[in-house]
């Protein structure tokens, strides 16, 4: 396994299977919104998930835009699951979930993150821009049904917009059988003065400290440290997982992953957008993958320099 100058372990690998999604949510960090329409083939992907495999690499996680849109991704995770052994999973809205999710299990994938951001129809049209909130609900119905799991369901909280919606969410999916990881909006630095930024932004352990004397259990994920809360709601068990990645050094520190671009790169992080290593079309990725890994810096750290 591969270690950077800060001593962070690197296995585990995101991959943006393309660029393109249904959904025009506004606080998109707009990895799924670009114009270009470039993305790696499934034979291009399995080269990539070897070549991190081979270096320590045991969870793959698969992104877009909305992943569902290729009508390949199963093939894409069979080939995965050759080489990991480990975790595979997948983040999507959910819009093109249900009538896929058994095929999706059979090809190898382990767990699945599913959007949404709020149970309210208009609210979440107004996020989303999509009338959807009965066909990601079936979603989670079916992702369950098939055997994939956990099912986490993603909510970002929004000042003003579904912050009000957080304690039904917990009643949503504690009664699905699903874990709901609330996420903070997340901006680069120069982001911050962002006119949607300053109105939506939510500091969600106002809700992680209303949330933390109830539990019975904490637990936390190995990437990125986030604080899973174990609460009895209606009789029923469920988890609560925090996802609070703004000004936070510690969430950073326990970074363990590598991105993968639909073009054809590594990213060493989702904010470091000037970090970017080609690999489409080279002989080379694995060493251009350990220069990658070893040139990654944790974006927010407690100092702008390393000390040894």
């Amino acid at each position: 396994m591969i270690y950077d100058n800060y001593g962070r372990p690197l296995n585990s690998l995101r991959i943006q299977v393309n660029a393109s999604c249904n959904f025009k949510c506004f606080f998109c960090h707009m990895e799924g919104t670009e114009e270009n329409k470039e993305f790696l083939s499934p034979e291009e992907i399995e080269k990539v998930v070897e070549v991190a495999a081979s270096n320590g690499v045991n969870r793959v996680k698969f992104t877009g835009g909305e992943p569902l849109l290729r009508k390949d991704l199963e093939d894409i995770i069979a080939r995965t699951r050759k080489h990991i052994n480990g975790d595979i999973s997948l983040t999507t809205n959910g819009y093109f979930l249900a009538e896929r999710a058994v095929s999706l299990k059979k090809a190898g994938l382990n767990r699945i993150n599913i959007s949404m951001h709020s149970l309210d129809e208009e609210t979440f049209a107004f996020i989303t821009k999509v009338d959807a909130v009965s066909t990601v609900n079936k979603a989670i119905d079916a992702a369950i049904k098939a055997g994939l799991s956990p099912v986490k369901v993603n909510f970002v909280v929004l000042n003003g917009v579904n912050v009000e919606e957080v304690d039904d969410m917990i009643d949503f999916t504690a009664s699905k059988g699903a874990i709901l990881q609330l996420i903070e909006y997340e901006t680069d630095r120069n982001g911050e003065n962002d006119e949607n930024y300053r109105k939506y932004h939510y500091d969600i352990r106002i809700i992680e400290d209303r949330i933390k004397p109830l539990s019975y259990k904490v637990e936390h994920n190995s990437l990125h440290n986030r604080s899973r809360y174990g609460l009895v709601v209606n009789g029923r068990k469920c988890e609560v997982e925090f996802v609070m990645p703004q000004r936070n050094p510690d969430f950073c520190k326990h970074c363990s992953r590598m991105r993968v671009t639909a073009r054809g790169e590594f990213q060493t992080c989702l904010n470091a957008r000037d970090s970017l290593f080609k690999f489409r079309g080279k002989l080379n990725i694995d060493d251009i993958y350990r220069n990658a890994a070893t040139s990654r810096i944790p974006y927010w750290r407690d100092t702008d320099e390393y000390h040894h």
